[in-house]
């Protein structure tokens, strides 16, 4: 028994001997176990703390790469947006379209399609504002924009209370050069006149051109006072003819220019832009009949005036079809005092003025070209005068003299004019007579010769209306086919009481018989005019003594009249 308890208790002691080295070896490897648990944990965790820093960097840095392209893409929309600023080289843009095939590719070659777009879109609207608002020959700004800035020199003159000056600047007879010398050559001098007067261009001046020679200059602040004003505006138009007056090369030939000016002042919105306009343009042109390089300020009665003479333009235009003209004829006699013709004069009865001088309206018809249709009118109407005349015992051998301006005669197709007149009538070409004044012949002499020609082949013949007056050359004289010259009336007027005008007539009435031409002396107002003329062998004779002008009934009755006899 002994034995046995001794063995359990040993069994016992080994056991638990077993058990407690079991549990230790437990206990280690659970701690073992539990400090590898922690560990892998602990590194799994960093690890996932690692990976989540990384991926939150990798978007961190994808959302800064998307914000920046966005940012791009959206300056350069804003940049395409503000149409009053310069688009951008889009640089960025650029290199994104070259990095890049997808989406942003995409985009950023829109974005520079809309540029290139934009860009032709502002450079169209650019030459048109340039075509609407300035001049293509010279660049300076044109009528249109010389407006809006007058208005706004108006707007600036009522609030600094300061007056400007608006500078009407025409180049004297500019037309002579384009027709001589062609249009390059005027459009040259139109370009260095622009030159010219920019330079003058400074704080507060604005220089346009309106059309053809035609210049503008406004000038604000010019002083608080209109004398001074005017004084200083003076000064400044006196520094322009001296700039623009000295002479201009073009193709290595001189031509030299001068210009008249006409200045209307302004203080405030008093005037308008349209009334200033004419205010200067009505002063450039009383300064161009003063003399060239003239200069005149606005005068109130000067613009009178020329309200009524562009109401008086209005009215000769329809005075034709409202057939207000009417013919009256002055005799012409020979050294007996009987009627051998008439000159036929046109006068103008209108409906409200009554008869209107021919020394208002005739130089109006020269200005304004209705001398043209006006002259073919009196061709017609005396045409129809002959066939009555014709018709009547007593006048049928009686000559018609006509007077035709050189613009009528110049027309290319004068012959066929006068051709129609005489065929449409039935009037006798023997019988008609055109006066031609000595400016007819200034130009293309050969030309005037060949087209009077052709009408001495119908059977007209020619005087030289107001001989000694213009610019009577022997040189074409000789060639001419004249048939009579005519004395003019003012050295006819005071024959008998001034020797030059004696000597002159004496010398004309010699030219005439030495040239075979007949010699007609108007202005015959006196017996005593008649006597002396007629003593030099003058031809034929006309003016109050004998007759005044009258109608076509007066003239038949007055050829029924005893000649008057030369005592």
């Amino acid at each position: 028994m002994q034995e046995a308890e001794a063995n359990f208790n040993r069994f016992l002691i080994a056991t638990q001997s077993i058990l407690a080295a079991l549990t230790q070896q437990a206990s280690e490897r659970h701690q073992q176990s539990h400090q590898a648990l922690s560990q892998s944990i602990s590194t799994l965790a960093w690890s996932g703390l690692g990976f989540m820093g990384v991926l939150i960097g990798t978007a961190l840095f994808a959302a800064w790469r998307i914000n920046r392209r966005l940012m791009t893409v959206g300056d350069a929309i804003m940049a395409l947006s503000k149409s009053t600023q310069a688009l951008p080289p889009f640089t960025d843009i650029q290199r994104l379209s070259q990095r890049h095939r997808g989406a942003w590719g995409r985009i950023a070659s829109a974005l520079l399609s809309f540029k290139q777009a934009e860009q032709q879109r502002r450079e169209a609207e650019c030459k048109v504002h340039r075509l609407a608002y300035y001049d293509t020959l010279t660049q300076l700004p044109n009528s249109r924009l010389i407006r809006e800035h007058l208005q706004h020199s108006l707007n600036t003159s009522q609030q600094t209370n300061t007056y400007g000056a608006l500078f009407y600047v025409d180049v004297d007879d500019f037309k002579r050069i384009n027709d001589s010398s062609g249009h390059p050559v005027g459009d040259s001098l139109l370009q260095q006149i622009a030159e010219r007067l920019t330079s003058l261009e400074a704080e507060g001046t604005t220089i346009g051109r309106i059309s053809g020679d035609e210049f503008m200059v406004i000038i604000d602040g010019l002083a608080n006072e209109q004398l001074k004003a005017a004084e200083k505006a003076e000064a400044f138009a006196e520094q322009l003819q001296q700039t623009l007056n000295p002479c201009y090369w073009v193709d290595d030939k001189k031509y030299f220019l001068s210009v008249s000016m006409g200045i209307a002042l302004f203080n405030g919105p008093q005037e308008s832009i349209d009334s200033l306009f004419q205010y200067s343009n009505a002063a450039v042109h009383l300064a161009k009949l003063s003399s060239p390089n003239g200069l005149r300020f606005y005068d109130p009665a000067v613009q009178a005036e020329l309200e009524a003479k562009t109401e008086l333009e209005h009215d000769l235009r329809l005075a034709i079809e409202r057939q207000e003209f009417v013919l009256v004829y002055q005799s012409q006699v020979d050294n007996f005092g009987r009627i051998i013709g008439a000159e036929a004069l046109i006068r103008w009865e209108h409906p409200r003025h009554g008869f209107v001088s021919p020394g208002t309206f005739i130089p109006l018809a020269e200005e304004t070209g209705l001398i043209v249709p006006i002259g073919n009118w009196v061709l017609e109407a005396a045409c129809e005068q002959l066939v009555d005349w014709a018709n009547d015992e007593h006048t049928k051998h009686l000559t018609l003299a006509v007077n035709v301006s050189a613009k009528q005669f110049q027309q290319p197709d004068f012959v066929d004019t006068v051709s129609s007149a005489l065929t449409k009538s039935g009037a006798s070409a023997q019988r008609l007579k055109l006066e031609l004044t000595e400016s007819t012949m200034i130009g293309k002499i050969d030309e005037i010769i060949a087209r009077m020609h052709q009408l001495k082949a119908l059977g007209v013949s020619f005087a030289m209306d107001d001989f000694g007056t213009g610019y009577s050359s022997l040189q074409y004289l000789k060639r001419l086919p004249l048939d009579q010259i005519k004395i003019d009336q003012s050295f006819v007027r005071n024959l008998h009481q001034d020797t030059d005008d004696k000597a002159i007539v004496q010398t004309i009435i010699a030219m005439g018989h030495s040239l075979g031409l007949n010699v007609i002396a108007e202005g015959v107002e006196t017996l005593e005019h008649w006597r002396y003329l007629n003593d030099l062998q003058c031809h034929a004779f006309q003016g109050y003594y004998f007759c005044k002008p009258i109608s076509a009934i007066e003239m038949v009755k007055r050829s029924l009249d005893p000649p008057p006899m030369l005592a």
